[in-house]
């Protein structure tokens, strides 16, 4: 599995194209889960209901319900994407402008919306993967692209030298919110943490498997995603007394990470799936973005009793299908039996829309699928049902879900 992530992960990063050449959305107003593929977050300056993500085309701005605004398209192919510790709307990214030419280090003075290229990099020009100012010396920038080379910028980004080697390919970068030679990385082969400025390194967590993501808190404590094994919090930077998150991530990683600044339990993690997920008590539990303006405890407990009243005569209780005595998978009509609506079948391979569309409206392939809103299932109805039954799937099918779902298969 460590080799699977690696392989979908950091050498996807490698040949940017694969995704990077997939055009901006045709929608006029597109939704986040129809963005194939997230690469880094940021809430909004000022506006801390809407966020910026980081994608292979330009940067779009997203709303609480969703919805997609596209603000950046002729950015680039935006591998990262971070922000200013003492000027909110000014922003750092790095990418691709085609397959084979690298962007450098760009800069938006503007919240995202234009970008200039700042600096092309140490020698020629860089795609960073992995950026991080030093809170306590913003003009003090961490980079690494897809080699195993530290670089760093003094100056706010205008120049750059390569200061070290790192112990492995590197997935995400931090930096001390005190001390600006403390560098944390998440590698192929587990947590780093540098005293001095990235010129030698010690492990920082016991499990030395890859991590994903790394990030210092305002509060001081670390937060870093283990490959295989969750989502861990340290107490402070220099004790690194480990607590593992309670969440079962199956297979799945925490690329990127983003903390409300106003409401430090709200986190926003990018998935390795380019989904994004959304925790609201400090990462210990996370739910889809897609559909999480409608999935609350009281709309989920709606669509569990609208479930059991007009649902599970077909589609079994607690979603696992319909179940014929003799094995076969038709009705005595020829009709396909139900599926299953937890996540043991094909459920989670449709976005929140199709299966609100099919409550609603019925299956043209299947008859006994009721057009439900000719008897009295409203579109709130229809969406309480589908907070039911996503609560069924578990992460890995909530980061998989819709478009996603072939990249999963694998």
């Amino acid at each position: 599995m460590m080799t699977k992530l690696y392989e979908t992960c950091a050498t996807v990063l490698v040949v940017a194209s694969v995704l990077f050449s997939t055009a901006a959305l045709a929608e006029k107003n597109p939704k986040l889960h129809q963005i194939r593929k997230v690469n880094a977050v940021l809430f909004e300056p000022g506006d801390f209901g809407k966020f910026l993500v980081a994608t292979y085309s330009g940067i779009y701005s997203i709303s609480g319900d969703g919805s997609a605004q596209h603000i950046a398209p002729k950015a680039g192919g935006l591998t990262e994407l971070i922000r200013h510790p003492e000027q909110p709307n000014t922003l750092l990214s790095s990418g691709y402008r085609s397959k084979t030419e690298k962007l450098g280090v760009m800069r938006s003075q503007d919240g995202g919306k234009t970008w200039q290229l700042l600096s092309k990099g140490a020698n020629n020009p860089v795609a960073f993967h992995a950026m991080a100012y030093s809170p306590s010396k913003p003009s003090l920038i961490y980079a690494t692209g897809v080699g195993k080379e530290l670089h760093a910028s003094w100056d706010g980004g205008l120049n750059w030298e390569i200061v070290g080697k790192t112990p492995e390919q590197v997935f995400d970068i931090t930096v001390s919110r005190t001390d600006p030679n403390q560098v944390f990385l998440a590698t192929r082969v587990g947590l780093f943490k540098s005293a001095n400025g990235g010129k030698t390194w010690s492990s920082a967590h016991p499990v030395k498997r890859t991590t994903t993501m790394v990030n210092v808190t305002a509060g001081g404590s670390v937060l870093a995603f283990i490959y295989g094994y969750g989502l861990v919090t340290s107490g402070s930077e220099d004790t690194l007394s480990w607590k593992k998150s309670p969440t079962n991530f199956v297979d799945r990683a925490i690329m990127n990470i983003a903390i409300n600044p106003t409401k430090p339990s709200q986190m926003l993690g990018v998935i390795d799936t380019g989904a994004v997920f959304v925790s609201e008590d400090h990462g210990k539990s996370w739910k889809s973005f897609e559909g999480q303006d409608y999935a609350t405890s009281e709309r989920v407990t709606a669509g569990r009793n609208l479930y059991e009243e007009n649902c599970a005569a077909c589609h079994g209780e607690k979603g696992v299908g319909e179940i014929s005595e003799n094995g076969s998978k038709v009705d005595e009509n020829g009709l396909p039996l139900a599926p299953a609506m937890n996540d043991s079948a094909h459920a989670w391979h449709h976005h929140d829309e199709q299966l609100i569309g099919t409550i609603l409206n019925g299956s043209p392939r299947n008859e006994r699928m009721l057009p439900w809103k000719e008897h009295g299932v409203t579109r709130k109805d229809a969406e309480s049902l589908v907070a039911y039954i996503k609560s069924l799937w578990n992460f890995r099918s909530l980061a998989c879900q819709g478009s996603r779902d072939m990249s999963c298969m694998h």
